[in-house]
C-alpha cells in the first residue's frame, strides 16, 4: 500500500478496480465487521468508499476517521471498551467457558446484564436523565456514552476531508423516508448523524438532525449496498458487503432459536432481494445498450426508451457477501445484546476468517462481466451453528 499526500492507493486501485465496503447494522454483532476490516487491512486493501447503517455507520466512522495505520487499533479500542464480564468470579477461577451449555449461560447473562444496565461505553438506561436524543420521545436507553466515544476516537476533520467517501443512512421517523448523508455530496457528517443512524426505537430515542427527527437506518434498509451501486461511477468495482444476519440457517430448536432465525431471515433476505433486483436491472441496462444500434429509429427516439439508451452501461461489479451466523451457544434472539468478552472475541475472529475466505475467493475469480454476487457464509466459535 502506498500513499501520495493524503490519498491512499490500494492494490485493487492499482489493478484498476475500486474497492468499497458496505456495513450493516446489528448492535453487538458489529464486532464481526471490525474483524473483517482488520483482515482486509492486513491484506493491504484500502476501501475508497464505505457505506454503513447503524453500528455499521459507527464502524465506518472509526475506520475513515483515522489514518490507515491506526484504524484497526481504534476499532479494537472501541470494542474492548464495550466488553463485559457477566461471570467474573467463574472466569477468574476457571477461565472462559468452553462451548456448550455453560457458554450459553454466559451469553444469556451478558444479554440480561445489557438489558438491565446497558453497555457502559455505548448506552445507559435513560431513567429520565438528560442525554442524547429527542427528550420528548420515550426510549429505554441514552446514547450519550457513544457520543463520548465517537468524540474521543474519530477525527471528524479527516472523516470529512474527502480522503475517502463515507455514506450513512438513517430514517425519518415522521415520514418513514430513508435519509442519506454522503461526504462526496458535501455533507459534513458529525456525531449527531452517526447517533441518528443508530437510534433504533424504542431502544434509543431519535435524534434531531438538520430539522428532521431521525432514527435507525436499518428500519428502511439494513445493508446500504445500494448507495454504492447507485454511485459506482466508471470502472470495475470490488465491494465487500457485510450482513450481520445470515439468510441461511439450520432448523430451529426451541423458542429462542426460532426468534433468532426470524430476525436473521427478516434482515438477511432483505439484503439478498435488494441484490437480486439490482442484478436484474444491471443485466437489463447492459442488454439495452447492446441492442441500441439494432433498434429502428422510431424506437430509439421513443420518449420512454431514449433516456435509457442514452445512459452508459453500468460498470462491472464483483460483490462478495459475508454473513454472520451465530453459534448455538450464543444468546438466541438476544445475541445483539451479548457484549461478553468471549463472544466479542469470537465474532472478531469469525469476521477475520470470513474476510480471508472472501479474499481467497476473489483472487480466483475471472473479471466480472456484469453484477456478480458471491456469498461467503460464516458462523462464530467452534460449536455447532445456531438452531
Amino acid at each position: 500500500m502506498s500513499t501520495a499526500g493524503h490519498m491512499t492507493v490500494s492494490t485493487e486501485e492499482a489493478r484498476g478496480r475500486r474497492c468499497a465496503l458496505a456495513l450493516s447494522g446489528g448492535i453487538a454483532l458489529g464486532t464481526f465487521e471490525a474483524g473483517a476490516y482488520a483482515a482486509l487491512h492486513e491484506a493491504g486493501l484500502v476501501p475508497g468508499w464505505i457505506a454503513g447503517t447503524s453500528i455499521g455507520a459507527i464502524n465506518a466512522a472509526l475506520i475513515l476517521g483515522n489514518p490507515p495505520e491506526r484504524r484497526v487499533e481504534r476499532l479494537r479500542q472501541f470494542w474492548s471498551a464495550a466488553e463485559v464480564e457477566p461471570m467474573p468470579l467463574t472466569t477468574f477461577w476457571l477461565g472462559s467457558p468452553l462451548p456448550g451449555p455453560w457458554r450459553q449461560v454466559e451469553s444469556l447473562l451478558s444479554a440480561l446484564q445489557t438489558h438491565l444496565l446497558g453497555c457502559p461505553s455505548l448506552f445507559r438506561p435513560r431513567l429520565g436523565l438528560p442525554g442524547t436524543g429527542a427528550a420528548d420521545v420515550a426510549a429505554l436507553y441514552d446514547l450519550a456514552p457513544l457520543r463520548a466515544q465517537l468524540t474521543a476516537l474519530v477525527d471528524f476533520g479527516r472523516l470529512n476531508s474527502g480522503e475517502a467517501r463515507l455514506s450513512i443512512a438513517a430514517t425519518d421517523i415522521l415520514s418513514g423516508e430513508r435519509i442519506t448523508f454522503d461526504t462526496a455530496r458535501g455533507d459534513r457528517i458529525g456525531p449527531d448523524h452517526l447517533l441518528a443512524s443508530s437510534a433504533l426505537l424504542p431502544l434509543f430515542p431519535p435524534v434531531e438532525v438538520e430539522g428532521r427527527l431521525l432514527g435507525d437506518g436499518g428500519l428502511t434498509g439494513n445493508l446500504p449496498i445500494d448507495l454504492i451501486l447507485d454511485g459506482a461511477g466508471d470502472g470495475p468495482l470490488l465491494c465487500f458487503a457485510i450482513e450481520l444476519f445470515a439468510r441461511h440457517g439450520p432448523r430451529p430448536q426451541g423458542l429462542s432459536a426460532g426468534a433468532a432465525r426470524a430476525l436473521d431471515i427478516v434482515f438477511g433476505s432483505q439484503s439478498r432481494h435488494l441484490l437480486e433486483a439490482r442484478r436484474r436491472e444491471h443485466d437489463l441496462r447492459r442488454a439495452l445498450v447492446k441492442l441500441a444500434d439494432r433498434l429502428p429509429a422510431e424506437l430509439r427516439e421513443d420518449p420512454a426508451l431514449a433516456p435509457l439508451l442514452a445512459k452508459e452501461p453500468p460498470s462491472a461489479a464483483t460483490i462478495l457477501c459475508l454473513s454472520y451466523r451465530a453459534g448455538r451457544d450464543e444468546a438466541g434472539a438476544d445475541k445483539v445484546f451479548d457484549f461478553s468478552r468471549t463472544t466479542l472475541a469470537q465474532r472478531w475472529e469469525a469476521g477475520a476468517a470470513a474476510m480471508r475466505a472472501a479474499l481467497a475467493l476473489q483472487a480466483s475469480l475471472p473479471p466480472a462481466a456484469g453484477l456478480d454476487v458471491h456469498e461467503i457464509p460464516c458462523r462464530a466459535g467452534p460449536g455447532p451453528a445456531e438452531g
